[in-house]
């Protein structure tokens, strides 16, 4: 691998002499001064900037009329955005989202709420099936839900919902398990946990 490294930087260090060679042979001894060789015409684009406009209207912008308005304000209801649950964060309440599977909605807690995140943990390791990260993420998450849960007021918490990346994410920016208590099967969390 090293020495792959080293060949390419060797080519490219090659390259970038050949290529900046101002093509002259008379004068083949350096003096330390750039070259002033004037440049041919081309029709390449070049990194220098043209005094000439090119007739290209691609980066002309339209006049604005004043009747011309601003875009509608963003909605209040950005929380309705169905997001992925590994960016997620504790203390964040949420949906599950009816729109796409695996996807959730924040929510406020101080309303109607799905479930609350009590912790998140990163998932390391190399799992060949999908129920390996489960037992993990399972392992994981066990500890701080019963803390949690046990702070509770009475008939608050009725269930956990832990969410795990697939097999194949572990080891990338997706690999989260999100830990969170739920009110129970069709219910809803009312308030913030405590």
């Amino acid at each position: 691998m090293v020495a792959a490294a080293v060949v390419a930087l060797a080519l490219i260090t090659a390259s970038v002499l050949y290529l900046t060679r101002d093509g002259s042979q008379a004068d083949d001894k350096a003096d330390d001064k750039p070259s002033t060789s004037p440049a041919a015409p081309s029709d390449e684009p070049g990194t220098e900037p043209s005094s000439e406009p090119s007739g290209d209207s691609s980066t002309d912008f339209p006049d604005l009329d004043e009747d011309d308005e601003p875009s509608e304000e963003p909605d209040e209801g950005a929380s309705d955005v169905p997001l992925p649950t590994f960016l997620l964060q504790v203390g964040d309440c949420y949906d599950r989202s009816e729109e796409r599977e695996g996807a959730v909605e924040r929510r406020d807690c101080d309303g109607p709420h799905d479930a609350e995140v009590v912790s998140r943990e990163k998932i390391t390791g190399d799992y060949s099936t999908d129920s390996g990260v489960r037992l993990e993420a399972d392992s994981l998450c066990r500890s701080s839900l019963r803390n949690k849960a046990a702070k509770q007021p009475s008939g608050t918490v009725g269930g956990t919902l832990i969410t795990y990346p697939k097999a194949e994410n572990v080891g990338t920016s997706f690999s989260y398990v999100t830990c969170s208590l739920t009110a129970g099967k069709n219910k809803k969390l009312q308030k913030p946990l405590v």
